[in-house]
């Protein structure tokens, strides 16, 4: 493949290997601190020495050391296999990353893999170490002595610096499982706006069945995601959280995993404005939030613009809501169409999931995108080929 893109003149896109997905939802099932001690003393308890030792004093040699080298054997390769399971974080799904860092506090997740390996090789070391002085006591009585203060040492340090690490390992074990799964190859519909612009209602309709709604443990909002399928092919459509207008560090973190979904996912956007003067976002507010992603986004992701609510909305076609009856000026009605035509220029569709108007003119718009887009969507590396907004 390499040779045939340099004959044609272009260069060569160097392999790259593919991100496992969905390592997040597997990690490793951890188990309390106190019952890998307990179990760990009750096993090498039961280690009896090698037959055919009649020697007292070589008899208790061979039982002190190999016992000692069972206690730190099952101290220490589960805390191995615990380190070794978790993926590390550079190997992740760039969204699983984002969603991790969301997740957990700061560096809480590698930190504390880090204090868990320490105590496994620390461990390690005393164990051995008692072993191999054991295995050349000087007689039953010194052997003895040996393994008693290796399992009191061993027992001390696992307690000591052992115990917390892997309690908090189980409890990120606990929170990662019950991460909704992301469908992080799957090209997905994202609505995307403001709060409160009708982007649940419009995953709703667009859904071939009931969304669902996935929750997140940094977050009380759940999230509707519904799906149809596109020529056999499986698609998600998603609401995102709703966004306000201020610069990234200021975000909370609900939005940032809308920015996440946007940077990660192989997303159609959909941007939602909220004319109708309900949503508690400003129009100006709403469109300033619109420039900033078109700027982002709108040269990597297909890019399609929408204005819901259209049956509240007089520039729509619409009736104003009885709720704004006296507090809807002229100002406001003249943003509206200003804000209006300069969407329909952007090819901005008019719908209400209300009363199903405009909706099967989106649906259709929609499918046409994503064919139009497949290969963007199956390769985030494709960035090039379409014009941003189409």
């Amino acid at each position: 493949a390499a040779a045939v893109a340099e004959d044609e003149g272009r260069p060569a896109r160097p392999s790259t290997p593919r991100v496992r997905t969905g390592v997040l939802m597997r990690v490793p099932n951890v188990s309390p601190a106190d019952d890998i001690m307990t179990s760990g003393l009750k096993r090498s308890a039961r280690v009896t020495p090698t037959k055919g030792l009649r020697d007292p004093t070589l008899k208790e040699r061979n039982r002190s050391a190999k016992q000692l080298d069972a206690l730190t054997t099952a101290l220490c390769k589960p805390l191995g296999e615990y380190v070794k399971g978790f993926p590390r974080v550079e190997r992740l799904h760039p969204f699983e990353r984002a969603l991790l860092e969301l997740t957990l506090k700061d560096d809480k997740y590698e930190a504390t893999l880090r204090r868990v390996d320490v105590a496994r090789k620390a461990m390690l070391s005393i164990g051995k170490q008692h072993a191999a002085r054991a295995a050349k006591a000087k007689g039953p009585k010194d052997a003895v002595g040996i393994r008693e203060a290796g399992f009191e040492e061993m027992e001390a340090y696992f307690k000591r610096n052992a115990k917390q690490p892997v309690d908090e390992l189980k409890e990120i074990a606990k929170t990662l499982r019950r991460l909704p799964v992301a469908e992080l190859e799957t090209p997905t519909v994202a609505l995307v706006g403001a709060p409160n612009v009708g982007k649940s209602s419009l995953v709703r309709v667009l859904s071939s069945g009931t969304p669902e709604v996935c929750n997140y443990p940094f977050t009380t909002r759940g999230i509707k995601m519904g799906h149809f399928f596109l020529e056999e092919k499986r698609h998600i459509v998603t609401d995102t959280p709703g966004l306000l207008w201020r610069p990234d560090e200021d975000r909370n973190k609900i939005e940032k995993l809308a920015i996440a979904t946007l940077e990660h996912l192989p997303t159609c956007v959909v941007f939602v404005t909220d004319l109708s003067g309900l949503c508690g976002t400003t129009v100006e507010d709403q469109l300033s939030i619109r420039e900033d992603l078109f700027d982002r986004f709108a040269r990597k992701r297909p890019w399609l613009d929408v204005m819901s609510k259209s049956e509240l909305v007089p520039q729509l076609g619409g009736a104003l809501s009885p709720d704004l009856e006296g507090l809807w000026g002229e100002e406001d009605a003249a943003e509206a169409e200003k804000t209006a035509a300069f969407l329909r220029s952007q090819g901005a569709l008019s719908v209400s999931a209300e009363e199903d108007v405009g909706l099967e003119e989106l649906r259709e718009v929609i499918r046409a995108t994503l064919i139009k887009h497949r290969a963007t969507l199956e390769n985030l590396d494709e960035t090039a080929g379409f014009t941003p907004g189409m």
